[in-house]
């Protein structure tokens, strides 16, 4: 007796394309077979797509008959699908609501937050704005640039953090000692013209990294999760290599160096702040602290989801197993 169909999302076009596959592979090895009936939906990078049921061993089909453009695949193939389940796919196109609202047009139920939500979260500038709202949060200083925009940046106060506006996963986020060092990094984004906007954000020297999930059934009750406090190893900040390189990071979950109260606070916040941004099940914030103040740095409205990712993770320490969890998120998708 196979339950509901779910389709799991991968790929995209997005600089997190590998860690998708990833993720859909970790979906796919504990999902529960017995409950759902599970085919993937595969996305190149040249947006051309195709659904397939995977085997036990995970294949992506390599014939090019196969594929077709995405908007087709999603007119035609998902036919018995009862939900896209998004939790597999990451970064921009997935991550900014771009697919969210073709999934909205072609009429697909999905998993997760919806365009309006998925947008501003990717916003790192707009949405900081939002919080900030909130009591028990402060911004961190910070410009939004123009990377295309020639200025002179010698009056800013180094070493800061660059970071582009709307990327997923740390890609293209350097620590900055000068504004010659920066005038490097902006001949080299232009060049590389994956991205606009670029935040210039004051450096919290000595801060702690923290990030906290939650988890909101469809009836609107949220499961506080702990949050996760992480230690590089490998770089003097948590960047795209010690995100996904074993023994990158040491991650301590409930963390050890923060007190209870604060650890709270945290959780608490980043239930407020996924119901101010219009979130939905899910969502994972990143904060940094230093001097028991709480900096918002980001929202995820799609975070990493492999065995050992930050959600699973703060999950595990509540008692939920990986396989519990991927259950919760399709069984609470309204």
């Amino acid at each position: 007796m196979h339950g509901m169909h779910v389709t799991l999302f991968c790929g995209g076009p997005s600089s997190e394309h590998e860690v998708s596959i990833k993720s859909t592979q970790s979906i796919l090895s504990a999902i529960d077979q017995t409950r759902f009936e599970v085919s993937v939906l595969y996305i190149q990078k040249d947006l051309s797509a195709c659904v397939f049921q995977p085997k036990k061993e995970w294949w992506i089909p390599t014939d090019p008959a196969l594929y077709k453009p995405l908007s087709s695949v999603l007119a035609h193939d998902l036919k018995k699908t009862d939900l896209a389940f998004l939790a597999g796919i990451h970064g921009e196109f997935a991550e900014d609501g771009q697919l969210q609202g073709l999934l909205d047009m072609a009429g697909i139920r999905y998993s997760g937050s919806g365009r309006y939500a998925s947008t501003l979260a990717m916003d790192k500038f707009r949405s900081a704005l939002v919080v900030n709202a909130l009591n028990g949060i402060v911004l961190p200083d910070t410009i939004l640039i123009d990377i295309h925009e020639d200025s002179n940046y010698d009056d800013l106060t180094f070493p800061l953090v660059f970071k582009p506006n709307a990327m997923g996963s740390s890609v293209g986020v350097h620590i900055v000692k000068s504004s010659s060092e920066l005038q490097k990094i902006l001949v080299k984004a232009r060049k590389g013209n994956e991205f606009k906007d670029a935040l210039l954000q004051e450096y919290i020297e000595g801060a702690q990294e923290l990030t906290c999930g939650c988890l909101q059934e469809k009836n609107g009750t949220f499961h506080k999760l702990p949050p996760v406090e992480i230690i590089p190893q490998t770089s003097s900040f948590f960047n795209y290599e010690s995100k996904y390189e074993i023994g990158g990071a040491v991650e301590l979950c409930p963390p050890k160096h923060v007190g209870e109260k604060i650890s709270d606070q945290i959780s608490d916040l980043t239930v407020q702040i996924h119901m101010l941004l219009g979130c939905q099940t899910y969502s994972r914030s990143d904060f940094l602290l230093k001097n028991n103040a709480l900096f918002y740095i980001e929202t995820n409205t799609l975070p990493g989801m492999t065995q050992t990712s930050l959600i699973p993770k703060e999950a595990q320490a509540v008692g939920m197993s990986f396989t519990d969890l991927i259950s919760f998120l399709i069984d609470q998708t309204p």
